[in-house]
């Protein structure tokens, strides 16, 4: 019954060249790690394998003429000289055929049962998914999510005026906000928009263990830690803002691959505790884009997001402010809807109007010429932006500028201005650039 017996060898070797091998006989599976090409590792493997197989083997009496004596196995029994023989002969056969250890897991979509998208927010905010809000810093995005959490908590209906006087279940919300000052700005703000205080909680920093200083969030790193908090609190909106200070500090927002991999951990999370997660991200400086190529770093940001909404300064009233909709996945697209912020003892407000025709792209006009500033000034923005969070390559932060339509020239005046200083990185890694004096710290936010 030797037959049962197969063998797999991993493809790629780690630093120290051991390849993982993956051994199953019948439904018993037994996965190691060594080097295939020491005699020493080998036999080591052989010895701890043998036994369990010939065990399996006696427990279902496959042999039963053979005797053994307790758990001690004897490779030396004609059934053990046999298995090794036959793993032997296994591993120099998959060691000159290796192959990927992970295989394709499919499911017939006829076992799928189709489900209705469910809303934190009808057609605005999904529930069990990723929404971005996008601006210019101090529209009034962040003074939103303030008012969006304070209507969750009393379980109040959600904007416009005109909507139907319908109730949401109240729910619990969690804010991870690094730019407001949480007593004189952002409890203020909860209390002016009358939120039920006991349902909302702040979350800045992971705390440390054995002495290890606080630090801030890191995403996607904590979201293991911080998926349990959303289930045991029963958090129904987690509002990241902005969302790009929270990404771990050896990814690039600029990068689509880095991106996506956080992103797509992010999302799996809101799929499987059905919290509707909320990102806040500032515009970038490209002029003469469509709306859904103006929010900060890569596209794949939009492309994670079921909903993608812009707040920006009404065209026909500067005191107003607009929420449009920029992208609409799980349902119809739905209308902008006017507010405007107003002081409350010694904070603010929103105050939502009514729906409107106005629409993001028209959000992005002034006196109906794009917005930006001479292509050396975005160039500077662009370049400030990216290294404001440390340093980074080279070629992400020029791949960033050209993207905006900006000529190599240009890049190259921009950084001698801004004086960003670069360094070699390795042989082949190129040159990673900074800030004269970043020193880490972010100035956009």
């Amino acid at each position: 019954m030797t037959d049962l017996l197969k063998i797999k060898v991993g493809g790629d070797a780690d630093y120290k060249g051991h390849r993982t091998v993956l051994l199953t006989y019948g439904v018993f599976v037994h996965r190691d790690k060594f080097d295939l090409d020491s005699e020493f590792q080998r036999d080591k493997y052989l010895d701890r394998v043998v036994p369990k197989i010939e065990r399996l083997m006696d427990q279902a009496e496959l042999y039963k003429n053979c005797s053994f004596q307790g758990t001690q196995t004897n490779q030396n029994s004609p059934v053990g000289i046999e298995i090794k023989q036959k793993l032997i002969e296994a591993l120099e056969d998959a060691e000159n055929n290796p192959q990927s250890l992970w295989q394709p897991e499919m499911t017939s979509m006829a076992d799928i049962a189709p489900i209705e998208p469910e809303w934190f927010w009808t057609d605005y905010i999904p529930a069990g998914a990723i929404t971005v809000l996008d601006g210019d810093p101090g529209l009034g995005k962040s003074q939103a999510t303030i008012d969006i959490t304070a209507r969750c908590t009393r379980g109040d209906a959600m904007p416009p005026l005109s909507a139907p006087d319908l109730t949401y279940p109240p729910g619990c919300v969690l804010l991870t906000n690094c730019e407001d000052d949480p007593a004189r700005v952002i409890r203020p703000r909860l209390d002016a928009a009358g939120a039920r205080i006991d349902r909302v909680h702040l979350l800045r920093e992971m705390d440390g263990f054995d002495g290890a200083e606080k630090r801030p969030v890191s995403l996607p790193g904590d979201l293991a830690t911080i998926e349990v908090l959303i289930v045991e609190k029963k958090i129904i909106l987690w509002v990241i803002d902005p969302w790009v200070a929270y990404l771990d500090g050896k990814l690039s927002m600029n990068n689509d691959s880095d991106v996506r991999r956080c992103l797509g951990q992010l999302a799996a999370m809101a799929e499987r505790t059905g919290v509707a997660v909320l990102l806040v991200r500032h515009l970038n400086k490209k002029t003469g884009s469509h709306a859904i190529y103006r929010g900060g770093g890569s596209i794949g940001i939009t492309g994670a997001a079921r909903s993608v909404l812009m707040v920006g300064q009404d065209p026909a009233d500067s005191d107003s402010r607009i929420l449009a909709p920029v992208k609409s996945n799980l349902g119809p697209e739905p209308p902008s809807l006017r507010f405007s912020i107003e002081s409350l003892e010694g904070t603010s407000r929103v105050v939502w109007g009514d729906s409107c025709d106005v629409k993001a792209c028209d959000l992005l006009k002034q006196d109906g010429k794009p917005s930006g500033g001479s292509k050396q000034q975005q160039a500077e923005s662009i370049i400030n932006d990216i290294l404001g969070n440390g340093p980074r390559g080279e070629n992400e932060v020029l791949q960033a500028c050209e993207d905006a339509g900006i000529s190599k020239a240009t890049y190259w005046r921009a950084r001698q201005k801004l004086e960003v200083q670069s360094e070699k990185v390795g042989f082949n890694d190129g040159w990673m650039l900074s800030l004269p004096s970043n020193n880490g710290v972010c100035h956009e936010f």
